[in-house]
């Protein structure tokens, strides 16, 4: 079986996360694209050889020539078009972050419970071996007990017309880049308390973002990222434990040179080279695998509305209000 995807939006992330794996995974075809402008779709549809421009959102979840959709929309529409997807009968991959919010997740999971759809949050850093090697580091006891556990994200968006700075779109720092770092920490120790945040607010959009949470062992985390003029661009994950630390770089893009870094307490460092392949490949295969044969579903709702769970108490701890979801949608 091949899985025909129709893509939800023309946005730039959709080449490096769906195009460019789908021309090296088996088993799938990207066939349709709809955007919120028409011309747009077909102008992405022609410069990357896409068969089929559908002219509506509503249109190409409904198309009986795909079997699955991939969500690429603003974060403001995520949760409207899954629940729509669903209804007509399409396995879902869905862009991160799932929904708006924790109401919303909640109720997209309550309408995907019980379906035999496959609807998973494409948070391809996740599906990547580096996560699960990093885990089994620290469950080795290499480094002792876990003490505070530090992960980043930093990349600087000065371009205020772009839809991360727009609020109404569910813009905002924690929503597009801060959920990388959350999503690791929470992959690797559970569900977190928010301790305290604070952000840097623009236009009621955060462009800086800080977070402290307590885990389970107790290990106390942190999460930063940054989208403002000055932020230096960076990713890493810096874990201390009573017998060592752990340094990841670019533990959310492995593919872009990551590498594992463990230091023993006599000061014996060891550096391992993280596997290159792209994070976004084995998302697509793991996709595939669950449509196709019921492979395990990763990154399902469950899991994504715990995560939104977390996003939202975040923002109120540093004094801000849970993004909303948009009222209206193509």
């Amino acid at each position: 079986m091949t899985v025909r995807i129709g893509v939800l939006s023309a946005a730039r992330i959709v080449e490096s996360a769906l195009l460019e794996p789908a021309a090296v995974v088996d088993g799938v075809e990207v066939v349709a694209v709809a955007a919120r402008d028409p011309r747009r779709a077909a102008e992405y549809a022609a410069q990357h050889g896409i068969g089929r421009v559908v002219d509506s959102y509503a249109a190409l979840v409904e198309d009986d020539g795909i079997d699955a959709v991939y969500i690429a929309a603003p974060a403001s529409l995520h949760g409207t078009w899954v629940r729509r997807a669903v209804a007509a009968g399409k396995h879902v991959l869905c862009e991160k972050p799932f929904t708006a919010n924790a109401q919303e997740a909640a109720e997209v999971a309550a309408a995907v419970a019980g379906s035999p759809l496959v609807v998973m949050e494409a948070f391809h850093s996740a599906f990547h071996p580096l996560w699960g090697e990093v885990a089994a580091l620290l469950a080795s006891g290499r480094v002792g007990a876990v003490r505070t556990a530090a992960a980043s994200l930093d990349n600087p968006n000065p371009d205020r017309t772009d839809i991360r700075w727009q609020v109404g779109l569910g813009g905002g720092v924690l929503m597009d880049m801060g959920v990388y770092p959350l999503r690791l920490l929470t992959t690797l120790f559970g569900e977190p308390r928010v301790l305290a945040a604070r952000a840097a607010v623009v236009d009621g959009v955060d462009g800086s973002m800080t977070a402290t949470l307590e885990f389970a062992g107790p290990v106390t985390g942190t999460v930063e990222s940054s989208m403002s003029a000055d932020a230096v661009l960076g990713a890493e994950l810096h874990v201390v434990g009573s017998a060592g630390e752990v340094r990841v770089h670019m533990p959310y893009h492995a593919q872009f040179g990551a590498t594992v870094t463990v230091t023993d307490l006599d000061g014996t460092t060891t550096v391992t080279q993280a596997d290159p392949t792209p994070t976004y490949q084995y998302q697509l295969e793991a996709f595939r695998d669950a449509v196709v044969s019921g492979g395990p579903v990763v990154c399902g709702p469950a899991e994504a509305l715990a995560m939104m769970r977390t996003v939202d108490e975040i923002y109120a701890a540093a004094g801000m209000a849970a993004r909303t979801a948009a009222g209206v949608a193509l």
